[in-house]
């Protein structure tokens, strides 16, 4: 009789161990995530800027297959002419705008083409922008081509 009850008190004993060795194995991390398949946009490839009344204007065509595109950070890096500025020096670009494809502030003609007026500027530097494309995700492309002004 004692012998049956160590046995079955060993059988309970061991498939708590069991039990609880599978419920500690079945916790924790299973593995390293697995990066989805989101792709950044593509890189503005035609970016231009002209003088206008109110500032400097650029102007872009959405690049190819860029149907996610939810926005454009706007940079841009100015140079003062006629004095110790360096045109051929590597240039600081800042971020002006931080724009979603619905803001205001970014003009839209049609499904391509897409511009923004930049009124921060001053008489007597040398303008240089990009501009890089964002999708909802929040990944961003490449960099667009330089496009360079000088406001006089």
């Amino acid at each position: 009789m004692i012998v049956k009850k160590n046995r079955l008190s060993l059988a309970l004993m061991m498939t708590a161990v069991f039990f609880l060795a599978a419920l500690i194995a079945g916790c924790g991390k299973k593995g390293d995530p697995v990066q989805s398949k989101i792709t950044a946009p593509k890189a503005v490839s035609d970016l231009k800027g002209m003088i206008v009344e109110g500032g400097i204007a650029l102007g872009w065509n959405m690049p190819e297959n860029s149907i996610d595109a939810a926005g454009f950070k706007i940079y841009r890096s100015e140079l003062k002419t006629g004095g110790n500025g360096c045109p051929g020096c590597p240039r600081e670009y800042s971020l002006i705008a931080d724009l979603s494809c619905s803001d205001p502030k970014l003009v839209r003609d049609g499904e391509k083409k897409t511009g923004y007026l930049d009124t921060g500027v001053k008489t007597g530097y040398l303008y240089s922008y990009k501009v890089i494309t964002c999708n909802s995700s929040g990944y961003c492309g490449g960099e667009s081509n330089i496009a360079e002004i000088m406001n006089r």
